[in-house]
């Protein structure tokens, strides 16, 4: 899955067509195995495959060499099939639902109502604060309150550029994915789905 991350963010880039070996040559990547990715996102239909006519007469006997370029197809399908997919059904998922639906909460409101441990709890405050999904409310005592400012969504934020980078992302890179089709459950509070 690595190397369609790599080769997708450099195929991305292109706005011409390129070669497997072009390609194999900017990524570092054996050759073999960017033939394989580039096939993979042909049959899903992401990329165009064009034969091209070689105008000098090989040398050597025997069947000549196809020559293959690539092209995408669709940028935008192409961004959404490479991006970080995130897995369903986490804690995380059960603390942004309780997030969304308090909208103004505690840490300790978070750790009963969605039954995680304080130390996720405490990461996953904290990454979306970095991220500017919520803010401090008050800063007094132990029972710090939260607010949320930005709702993306009923799925939850991918942080991992916060998380790698330890600086707030771009938002449209942050919430990207298609919101509406996505249903999360929570477990132990599933009073809070129907509040919402």
């Amino acid at each position: 899955m690595e190397r369609l991350k790599i080769i997708g963010k450099t195929i991305s880039s292109k706005n011409r067509l390129f070669s497997v070996g072009e390609i194999s040559a900017e990524t570092m990547i054996d050759p073999l195995n960017v033939q394989i990715v580039l096939d993979r996102l042909y049959r899903e239909g992401l990329v165009q495959r064009f034969r091209l006519v070689s105008e000098s007469a090989s040398p050597l006997r025997g069947r000549p060499k196809k020559n293959v370029a690539y092209q995408v197809r669709n940028k935008k399908e192409f961004k959404e099939r490479i991006a970080p997919r995130l897995k369903e059904d986490t804690a995380q998922d059960r603390v942004w639902q309780v997030i969304r639906c308090l909208r103004n909460f505690t840490r300790g409101d978070l750790i009963r109502i969605a039954d995680v441990s304080v130390e996720i709890a405490v990461w996953f405050t904290k990454m979306l604060h970095r991220a500017g999904f919520v803010a401090l409310s008050k800063r007094q005592g132990q029972g710090v309150h939260w607010r949320l400012i930005r709702d993306p969504g009923p799925r939850r934020p991918y942080l991992g550029h916060v998380i790698k980078k330890g600086q707030p992302a771009n938002l449209s890179e942050i919430c990207s994915g298609d919101l509406s089709s996505q249903h999360h459950k929570i477990h132990p509070g599933q009073f809070l789905k129907a509040a919402c």
